[in-house]
């Protein structure tokens, strides 16, 4: 059966960005919208939905709020839906837990009727007769291949988790990015020692997890390359390069000024909680009174350059000391990744490739409506790094990247785009 209607917008991809883009178009009554995931239901960053992990935006960073306070879909609406908004104030809590944050998002997609999941893209081609897109979406269920039309896509199909080449075929269960670490913690807690790899939040918080279970290791070492452990940095100031604002200063720049100021960006958003250090530092400080510190180490300044496989049972890992400039190695018996995300340009878009703006490097072009054609009708979630900056993959931001999609969609502002919010310039004075 093939659907003929020819929507205004076609989502590819349902993760946090594209459903907010959902939910700020549901009561849009001239835009019509589907969306499609390949994923058989919603679940954000499954393997990382510890118990006590937290988000590193406040709840205020929603799907909707920023774009719209008074949306049904806004967080606080959730949790006044649930019975817990009485709780929830007095809890005082800012930064909710990512496993409310993850139920937050399927109560969303609950009242939304217009995504479909267990629906994987095949294919994006444009039909220049007509001026629009076929897109072809299989059904993981019963395998058949449907075609829909729309004039505007926008892709929001995320990251893949970024793996040292030497680590991709080693072939073992016992080395994991920590995308899968719940998937794989029993396995990892039958394991006498465990190298943790990385230097951010997924990488404390494992680290921070596997120390309530310090007795069943011999070795529990956590290296990063990274000269320190660096916080998030959460000062006021520094917050409001979360913003509108910055998004807008940023863009304006030169190309070649950007790589460099996101080079020097990392603090800003690849940091840990202050909250965090101070738990692991505390929970160091309780092991080493009852000498039972030994067998757990932190190394700073350590680059893994290549893991090697003994036997079934150990890897050897080599690294750099990149300020002492000498290698050294360590035995382990399990490894866990947690060496990020990158993006990968979606298949699904080969045969729309020569519409597509892109930079030099391979990146996107994108423009600052977020297409990356000239036509204004492709737009992307969290590829725009290179163009938008930081901002880019900021829950908080989305509301913000959404609003403007929509408003160039409808060739109108329907959203207020919020400006002059910030008490710094950003840029020249005026």
């Amino acid at each position: 059966m093939r659907s003929q209607k020819v929507y205004d917008v076609i989502g590819i991809g349902i993760g946090p960005f594209n459903l907010g883009l959902a939910a700020l178009s549901h009561d849009i009554s001239e835009l019509s919208c589907i969306f499609f995931d390949k994923q058989n239901e919603f679940n954000w960053h499954g393997g990382m939905l510890l118990d006590n992990a937290r988000l590193q935006v406040p709840f205020l960073a929603d799907l909707v709020t920023l774009a719209n306070p008074c949306s049904r879909f806004s967080y606080l609406n959730y949790v006044h839906s649930k019975g817990r908004i009485i709780p929830f104030g007095i809890h005082e809590q800012y930064y909710i837990l990512r496993k409310e944050y993850n139920d937050y998002c399927k109560w969303v997609v609950s009242q939304v009727p217009k995504l479909r999941f267990g629906c994987a893209c095949e294919s994006v081609r444009f039909l220049k007769s007509k001026k629009i897109y076929e897109v072809l979406i299989k059904e993981n269920s019963s395998e058949s291949t449907l075609k829909f039309y729309a004039k505007h896509v926008v892709v929001g199909v995320g990251t893949v988790p970024a793996i040292p080449a030497f680590a991709m075929n080693l072939g073992s269960e016992n080395v994991i990015h920590s995308s899968n670490y719940l998937i794989s913690r029993e396995k990892l807690l039958a394991k006498r020692s465990i190298a943790i790899i990385g230097s951010g939040q997924s990488a404390a918080e494992i680290f921070n997890d596997l120390l309530e279970n310090e007795q069943k290791f011999s070795s529990l070492c956590w290296f990063t390359r990274s000269e320190r452990f660096y916080p998030m940095d959460f000062s006021k100031l520094t917050v409001e390069m979360t913003s509108p604002d910055y998004i807008d200063y940023f863009y304006k720049l030169p190309k070649h000024k950007k790589s460099k100021i996101l080079a020097s960006q990392e603090v800003l958003y690849k940091g840990i909680n202050y909250s965090l250090i101070a738990e692991i530092y505390d929970r160091l400080y309780t092991l080493n009174l009852s000498g039972r510190k030994n067998h757990i180490n932190i190394y700073p300044a350590c680059a893994l350059k290549n893991i090697r496989k003994i036997n079934n049972d150990a890897f050897l890992l080599k690294f750099e000391h990149v300020e002492m400039e000498r290698e050294f190695q360590h035995e382990t018996e399990a490894i866990v990744l947690a060496t990020g995300y990158k993006y990968v340009f979606p298949e699904f878009l080969r045969y729309v490739k020569e519409r597509i703006c892109f930079n030099r490097d391979g990146s996107y072009d994108v423009n600052e409506n977020y297409s990356i054609d000239l036509d204004n009708s492709i737009f992307v979630q969290n590829a725009e790094l290179d163009t938008h900056g930081f901002n880019a993959a900021d829950l908080g931001m989305g509301p913000h990247r959404n609003a403007v999609i929509l408003n160039s969609i409808l060739e109108k502002e329907f959203y207020q785009i919020q400006k002059n919010t910030s008490f710094q310039t950003f840029g020249l004075p005026s």
